[in-house]
């Protein structure tokens, strides 16, 4: 009997090219995994992800799944077995079987990132956080984001050449809250689908916005016509995929 295992993963992006297996490159987290559960399970495994995290970002619950013609009879077990041959950059949170029409990816309704800022320089943990040395004005910020969120084509803001569904997602919403106290700045986006680079794309419009290297006026004019907008990407070094809506 086939069965259909649901994963939860957390991992450290850093040193990987992104979640998607690769022709070409190794490395990747997805690669990564499945070797892990061949090694396992002993047996051909193909998993599946929610979303296709880029070089460099990382993830705190980024879900997969995959179908085993057989069963996991000791769960704690298992997971404990998988976890000790990944290396520490990859960590299983937790497994559980799923209903057999369960696709990670398809399944999925939301998905939300979220993206770390100080507004001062830092040594301990440095590496996972974007470094701002303007101050930013959030009224501006506050306004492009009442104008992108909904069902808009983010074709402006994106690296994809093409997309099947015209570059169109629906953004929930982007929030921040500012801690003045540790000087750190976060940012949550949340959409039904991302396309590749948008959401480092778009924060570093609001970025651009906000320290007046963008002006509001002519950055609506082109997002809502689709023309490309010379916006900064943001280093995928401060991006965590954060988590999944099912």
């Amino acid at each position: 009997m086939t069965r259909n295992y649901r994963i939860i993963i957390e991992y450290d992006g850093s040193d990987f090219l992104g979640w998607q297996r690769q022709k070409k490159h190794r490395n990747t987290v997805q690669e990564i995994l499945e070797n892990a559960l061949n090694k396992i399970l002993r047996t051909e495994i193909k998993i599946t992800g929610a979303g296709r995290t880029d070089t460099g970002v990382h993830a705190y619950n980024q879900t997969a799944n995959f179908r085993y013609d057989g069963e996991i009879k000791d769960i704690k077990k298992f997971l404990y077995s998988l976890n000790s041959v990944l290396p520490c950059s990859v960590t299983v949170k937790s497994i559980d079987e799923a209903d057999a029409d369960f696709h990670s990816r398809y399944s999925a309704k939301d998905r939300e990132y979220i993206y770390k800022i100080t507004t001062r320089d830092i040594s301990i943990g440095r590496k996972y956080f974007f470094k701002l040395n303007y101050k930013l004005d959030f009224k501006v910020i506050d306004e492009f984001i009442k104008i992108i969120t909904g069902y808009h084509s983010f074709k402006s803001l994106c690296k994809n050449s093409a997309d099947k569904h015209g570059f169109f997602c629906n953004l929930k919403g982007v929030t921040y809250v500012e801690n003045k106290k540790n000087s750190v700045i976060e940012f949550s986006v949340k959409s039904d689908r991302f396309l590749h680079s948008m959401v480092r794309a778009l924060l570093g419009c609001l970025i651009d916005l906000g320290r007046g290297k963008l002006e509001l006026k002519q950055t609506k004019e082109k997002f809502l016509k689709g023309e490309k907008i010379k916006a900064t990407y943001l280093p995928a070094n401060a991006l965590f995929l954060n988590k999944i809506y099912y």
